[in-house]
């Protein structure tokens, strides 16, 4: 919901002294816009030469007249051209017209330029008074323009200052180019637009001349024959002539001079009937209206100055107050305003105190700190520059040092000082300016004695300054003082007086405050009634604002529809009234706008809200760029765009909108009362951008501008992001935040449903998470009290009901009640009744509808159930945008009751159409992965019933979104939940292609969708050589933001792995751990963009996308590997050879799916057992198995698995030992297919078991072995390994062989002829310690305890900690070097991630070891020394740096040594494995 701006009359009442009293004589109006008529007359040849500019400087200078408006006449070759009445305020300086006028080519032809002043708008009468003539050559035009050089003028004769000092005038020469769109005419006398008769304007400038040469020379004769000219104008107007108001106002003018020449106050009688009658045919909206209000005042003002009576005081204040209101701030009208109030202020002091001289000229000057702080305020008004405002209230604070507190000034600065700071807390939002405001104003009060005419005025400023301090700090307190000054004011003003309506108003604006607090329906009507009452009174645009505002409020609590309409209606009519300048014509329109935009909401009528737009647009393009409540006016504007969004789903609207809220909140100060609302808007509109397109980075400025604006996270931006992230912690900030604001929030008051409900929300969101029925519960529980509280008109009311059906659905399918799904369907109808056709949210609930239906056809059985499910999802789909984010849910959700009917009637048609939606859905491009993802699962079991020629389509596309599933973004505990999700999809892919023959098809899809978090860790790792040769920026920009994702997102799982041990007790911690997550989000989301953005480049339109299968072969460079596949359905073996460009398929008939996961089941059995048992593992003292169960699980493996492959490469017989990377998916990731083989005295000679044949290492990606260094290059001289033991404060039992087996490795090296080798040992064994060591060392031992636990697996250090998989994202290093893990189930990886490499040893080679040895299950803690030492003993055999590829082999040999000896079992030597090269 935009913020509401009410244009509210509550602007403090400024008073005013000073020193001079000459009321200005001449306050004429501004003439018409129209410009003068003309002929059409072309100019045309090869070079034409054209006036584009016209400058005018200091034009109002002299002026004995504030003028209207300003224009030019140019003449030449007996033509005209007559340009644009431009208005003119205080702030210029100089007046331009940039309107093309045709001059002469001639160099030698001569120019005539005229500058003039107008006096009235509507219409122009006369021509106005001419304030300078220029006559020129067309080179002197030309010879100036190109110098930029004025002409000057000097002071007219008579004249000390004249106005007009200058002119520019730019002249351009331009070819072939017509002027038939330039207005000329023939020379003719110049006339108004009204086709006035030549006579009337001949008289009426004969008057003004006459007059103008009076005011110069002061001779009477000019003066009479002013005023019989003008009487002879009006003489010649008739009683219905449009210029006879005009006319009137000129003979006022005049005879009001003479009255004041001749002293006779009678005869002030003449000019206050002319200005009278002037005024009765200009009402409310003439632009000439101000003008005249100021005239006249200005002769009760001299009346009341000769006589001293009350009434005309009154009347002097009246007019000059309307004619405030209707005049803008920095307008010459506004400043003889202002005068005229400071003259009548002093005025009022009484005879002989007045030190005001009646003869003095007219202009205020900066010795009165009063008069000139005024117009400050003004000026700030308008524009909004803070330096005025600071002027003014220094200038104000000087005064009341200087004068007594018994002057009369001083009291009227007090409240003038009052309203500069409520000014400024206004536009700063300093609370301590409004309290200065309310302190000052008090004070104010208090001086200023009962029965003062500005008691009342003082009141009320006062109470405006309460109203603001509430609207702040939200204290019941000062909106409750507020409204008994109010009261106060309006009941010591008797009727008729000009301020009774302001304090009415504001009365009743203070009433609608605690209307909005308290919820108390007494308090609007209050409200109502007094705005009524001040429009009666005297009718203004800012109280009929107010009215309207009141009325609209009415219509958001009771949702009666007329309400709307009368505040429609009541905007409108301010609209209207205000001039087109007015400083609140802006607010008026924004507050019609957005009724418009509610009108639209309410009705669903695309008028209304093109009716808004239209009516914001205009309320921003007359706000000054910098204006204060500029950004109010962008942020309803922004908020319409997004409702037209909403209906029409215009991506267009949706970037207006951003960009709009977005410069609202660029130009709102910080701290700014309206910063939270306008950031919260912005927030919407990307939120809504995110519902859109799914781009997690606006969900990310949505958080962000959300958490700006309120000082923590918004529960509508937590909650989007709980949905797309699954972030359970934003779920909780939410509840808590909305609990909050339901307690605070009064019963009865307006927005307590609104909160309820999304209070519902959340409740039902967490059940949903945690299956805690509880939360269900408290979530129906605030759904009905919400339903009961809205009105039933209310347009709220349909969603209230939509949330209360889906709870209650929810607590059918949670406990089986069919009451629930009925009352479910009951509500849902109810809602969608309620709801006008094409609102936004119509498909939505229809879709709701249709899946009650279906629940309540699987709970019956009842056809007809599911054709009404079928019936309504259809209406749904076919209403929802095809580029709008729910589309693939409506899809998704229509697929499942057509696949259910096919389920009940057999009909393949609907299992046909099942599979149309379901690839619908999850192809589009747009709406959550998650929907989509399960779309493609919905997709593949359909296909693969019916054998759908699309199968491999779904499975291509469920693939491909698995690495969008685990995005990057996400922690690494979230994303290993989300692959669960899918952990099958792969390998069941490969199964697929390889059915349809595409084996190599199988090993990408393989590639792409296994390990994708460590393949994802690898990308950020890369140097991306070829992106720098060709594009060096991007690959520069890829390079810092890889880097400082990696970086980010291991300090987010280093500090979830620290909170999660100190159970993340306090509140700075879990401010950092969101900081941290938020920097890791947005990140993620730069890279993505970047990348789209390198992949739009040639040539890289595939960088960093899987790889092809001719990429991938290039992993066999030191063997042959194997991919082992198990589905369900088969499983394979897929062997892939450098010098091969196919896949050398082998499946894998006797060892089936079933038999790979009960082979699992028995080692697991196995080791339970043996761990029940032993005593001195790392866990453990081995203990020997009956060798006939060892065989009988490892022959099936030799004989189902590891043969056949054998037996395809060629290895018949023992020999050459060579290499062979085996990389299992599934079940086969558990086996230990490196020990396969005959075992019975048999098969005792070699040829029966795989380490007669090869060298076996395991590798969890391709990936893995194709970034390794060049096979061929020698290994650095210097090696530096690092040793950890197990420290003694690990918490766990000692294990007696970790210092022989650190012995063993330092006698080798001892012994060891290279010079280069050197060991370092970990002193500590702090995690922190030994991560520091690992980077600054090529090779690694542990030798100590180690834990699999999913993502906290790790290697137990020093304090009870871990080096767990976490801090492997943080560990950076050269690529290469062994990490020897002699510690338990340091690879055995989790059984509901099988495809993820989820151990330690993985984490250890995407640190960057190149080969790591590690365990399958617990080892021995009397073998590890000797494993250990045989395989350093072989490494190092040749005297030279050991080569860290050759550790495979060298484990091979000592656990060929081991198993050779006979003293082990099978359990103690078949654990440790070689992962890598």
């Amino acid at each position: 919901m935009a913020n509401k701006l009410d244009a509210k009359e509550k602007r403090p009442q400024l008073e005013s002294r000073t020193s001079q009293s000459r009321v200005p004589t001449n306050t004429g109006p501004s003439s018409s816009d129209a410009e003068p008529q003309c002929t059409r007359q072309e100019f045309r040849g090869k070079e034409e030469t054209i006036i584009t500019n016209i400058r005018a400087t200091d034009v109002v200078l002299g002026l004995r007249r504030f003028p209207a408006r300003f224009y030019t006449i140019i003449r030449h070759s007996g033509l005209e051209w007559g340009t644009e009445n431009k208005c003119s305020s205080v702030q210029d300086d100089a007046v331009e017209w940039n309107k093309p006028v045709p001059i002469p080519s001639d160099p030698s032809a001569t120019v005539c330029l005229e500058v003039y002043a107008s006096f009235e708008c509507q219409p122009m009468l006369g021509t106005g008074e001419q304030l300078r003539k220029l006559t020129v050559t067309v080179k002197q035009l030309l010879d100036r323009s190109e110098e930029h050089i004025p002409f000057t003028f000097l002071p007219k004769d008579g004249d000390i200052v004249s106005p007009c000092s200058s002119i520019v005038v730019t002249v351009e020469r331009r070819n072939g180019e017509s002027s038939d769109s330039l207005a000329l005419r023939v020379l003719d006398p110049f006339r108004s637009a009204t086709g006035a008769p030549e006579e009337l304007e001949d008289a009426t400038n004969d008057g003004h001349s006459a007059l103008l040469r009076y005011q110069k020379h002061g001779e009477r004769r000019d003066l009479e024959r002013s005023v019989a000219e003008f009487e002879r104008a009006l003489n010649i107007c008739a009683l219905d002539h449009p210029c006879r108001a005009a006319a009137q106002s000129n003979l006022a003018t005049a005879k009001f001079i003479l009255c004041q020449v001749d002293g006779t106050n009678a005869s002030f009688e003449i000019p206050i009937g002319l200005y009278r009658n002037a005024l009765a045919t200009r009402p409310v909206g003439h632009a000439d209206r101000r003008s005249t209000l100021i005239q006249l005042a200005a002769v009760h003002l001299a009346r009341f100055q000769k006589q001293r009576d009350e009434v005309e005081g009154a009347r002097v204040e009246g007019l000059l107050h309307e004619a405030m209101g209707l005049s803008a701030t920095d307008s010459h009208e506004m400043r003889a305003v202002a005068f005229m109030l400071q003259l009548y202020a002093d005025h009022r002091v009484g005879p002989g105190q007045s030190s005001v001289d009646s003869r003095s000229g007219s202009r205020l000057t900066e010795e009165d700190p009063l008069s000139s702080s005024v117009q400050l305020l003004g000026c700030f008004e308008r524009y909004g520059h803070l330096a005025d405002l600071q002027g003014a209230i220094t200038l104000l604070q000087k005064l009341l040092r200087s004068v007594s507190i018994q002057d009369d000034r001083y009291c009227a600065g007090l409240g003038n000082l009052g309203a500069a700071l409520w000014l400024r807390f206004n536009r700063l939002g300093e609370l301590s300016d409004l309290d200065g405001a309310i302190s000052t104003h008090r004070e104010a009060v208090r001086l200023t004695p009962s029965g003062h005419h500005h008691k009342a005025g003082h009141l009320n400023n006062l109470g405006n300054s309460f109203r603001a301090r509430f609207e702040r700090l939200g204290e019941l307190r000062d909106l409750e003082d507020a409204i008994l000054i109010h009261r106060e004011a309006v009941d010591l003003t008797p009727d008729g007086h000009p301020g009774k309506p302001k304090w009415l108003n504001n009365l009743g604006f203070s009433f609608r405050t605690r209307f909005e607090r308290l919820g108390k329906l007494r308090d609007l009507e209050d409200a109502i009634s007094r705005h009524r009452e001040a429009v009666i009174r005297h009718t203004m645009p800012g109280r009929l604002n107010n009215l309207g505002l009141s009325f609209r409020a009415r219509f958001e609590r009771l949702g009666e529809l007329s309400d709307l309409e009368d505040a429609i209606s009541r905007l409108r009519d301010a609209v209207v009234l205000a001039p087109h300048d007015h400083p609140d014509k802006p607010r008026y329109l924004d507050n019609l706008g957005h009724s418009f935009t509610i009108h639209f909401e309410r009705l669903g009528e695309l008028s209304d809200l093109e009716g808004a737009i239209s009516t914001l647009k205009d309320a921003v393009a007359l706000m000054p760029h910098r204006h204060p409540d500029r950004p109010g006016r962008l942020n309803n504007l922004g908020h319409s765009f997004r409702a037209r969004f909403e209906c029409l789903g215009e991506l267009r609207d949706l970037e207006d909108a951003i960009s709009t809220h977005r410069e609202a909140v660029d130009l709102t100060p910080h701290r700014h009362p309206d910063q939270p609302g306008h950031l919260n808007n912005l927030g919407l509109s990307f939120r809504a951008r995110f519902k859109r397109l799914g781009e997690l980075r606006d969900l990310e400025d949505t958080i962000s501008t959300h958490r700006d604006a309120v000082g923590h996270t918004p529960h509508v931006s937590l909650k989007a992001r709980f949905e797309r992230l699954g972030e359970l912690s934003d779920l909780g900030d939410a509840i808590s935040t909305l609990m909050d604001a339901a307690d605070l929030t009064p019963h009865g008051h307006p927005d307590k449903p609104r909160c309820l409900t999304n209070l519902g929300l959340f409740f039902r969101a967490r059940f949903e998470c945690l299956g805690e029925l509880n939360d269900l519960e408290d979530a129906i529980s605030r759904h009905r009290e919400a339903v009961v509280l809205m009105p039933h008109v209310h347009p709220d009311q349909p969603s209230c009901l939509n949330n209360l059906g889906l709870s209650l659905r929810t607590r059918f399918e949670r406990i089986g009640e069919l009451s629930d799904l009925e009352d479910a369907i009951s509500t849902f109808r109810e809602a969608i009744d309620l709801t006008p056709h094409g609102h936004p949210d119509k498909p939505s609930r229809l879709g709701n509808l249709g899946l009650s239906f279906r629940a309540r056809f699987e709970c019956l059985g009842e056809l007809s159930d599911l054709e009404d499910a079928i019936s309504r999802l259809m209406d749904a789909v076919v209403l929802t945008p095809r580029d709008h984010p729910h589309k693939p849910g409506m899809l998704n959700n229509l697929g499942l009751s057509f696949r259910a009917r096919f389920q009940c009637l057999g009909e393949l048609s609907d299992l046909e159409v099942a599979v149309s939606l379901y690839s619908h859905s999850a192809s589009l491009p747009i709406g959550p992965t998650s929907v989509r993802f399960r779309a493609s699962r919905c997709w593949i079991l359909c296909a693969r019933l019916i054998n759908h020629r699309s199968l491999l389509h779904a499975y291509s596309i469920a693939v491909n979104l698995l690495p969008q599933v685990a995005w990057i973004g996400l922690s690494l505990t979230h994303r290993y939940a989300e692959l669960k999700r899918g952990a099958d999809v792969v390998r069941e892919a490969a199964a697929a292609s390889l059915d349809s023959g595409f084996p190599e098809l199988a090993v990408e899809w393989l590639e792409q969708g296994r390990s994708i978090v460590w393949g994802e860790l690898l990308q950020l790792r890369g140097s991306y050589e070829q992106l720098s040769s060709a594009h060096p920026d991007h690959a520069r920009r890829l390079r810092d933001l890889s880097t400082a994702l990696d970086h980010a997102g291991a300090t987010r799982e280093k500090s979830l792995s620290t909170s999660e041990s100190t159970d993340g007790a306090i509140h700075g911690a879990t401010q950092t751990l969101q900081q941290e997550a938020d920097r890791h989000r947005t990140l993620a989301i730069e890279r993505d963009k970047l990348l789209q953005e390198i992949r739009r480049l040639p040539g890289f339109e595939r960088f960093l996308l899987p790889k092809d299968f001719s990429q991938l072969r290039a992993s066999a460079h030191s063997g042959p590997v194997v991919i082992l596949n198990a589905a369900e359905r088969r499983c394979d073996a897929l062997i892939l050879l450098a010098d091969v460009d196919h896949v050398i398929h082998v499946p894998l008939p006797h060892f089936t799916f079933n038999q790979a996961t009960n082979h699992q089941i028995l080692l697991k059995t196995f080791l339970r057992q043996a761990h029940a048992i032993r005593s001195d593992e790392r866990y453990g003292k081995t203990e020997k198995w009956d060798r006939c169960s060892w065989e009988s699980f490892l022959a099936p493996l030799w004989n189902g698995i590891v043969k056949p492959v054998l037996d395809i490469l060629a290895f018949s017989s023992p020999g050459d030992i060579s290499r062979i990377f085996w990389c299992p998916t599934g079940p086969f990731v558990f086996l230990p297919i490196h020990a396969a083989g005959f075992y019975d005295s048999q098969y005792s000679l070699p040829g029966h078991k795989v380490f007669d044949f090869v060298v076996s290492s395991y590798i969890p990606t391709l990936s893995i072995l194709a970034r390794s260094p060049n096979l061929h290059a020698a290994p650095n001289d210097d090696l530096r390994l690092l040793a950890v033991r197990q420290p003694p404060s690990d918490g766990l039992g000692q294990l007696p062989g970790v210092a022989p087996e650190i012995a063993y490795i330092k006698k080798v090296i001892r012994d060891s002829p290279s010079s280069h080798i050197t060991i370092l040992e970990s002193s500590l064994g702090t995690v922190e310690e030994v991560l520091g060591l690992m980077k600054e060392t090529n090779w690694v031992h542990f030798a100590c305890h180690g834990i699999q636990n999913g993502v906290d697996s790790g290697l137990c250090l020093a304090d009870k900690r871990r080096l767990t998989l976490r801090d492997m994202l943080s560990l950076s290093r050269p690529h290469g070097g062994l990490a020897f893990l002699s510690a338990c189930q340091t690879a055995t990886g989790d059984e509901d991630l099988t495809d993820e490499a989820v151990h330690i040893a993985a984490g250890m080679l995407f640190a960057g070891y190149g080969g790591v040895v590690g365990t399958m299950w617990s080892i021995s803690d009397r073998l590890a020394p000797v494993v250990a030492r045989d395989l350093y003993e072989h490494l190092f055999r040749n005297g030279t740096r050991p080569d860290y590829r050759e550790a495979a082999r060298a484990l091979h040999e000592a656990i060929g040594q081991l198993r050779d000896s006979g003293e082990v079992s099978f359990n103690e030597w078949v654990p440790f494995i070689h992962v890598g090269l």
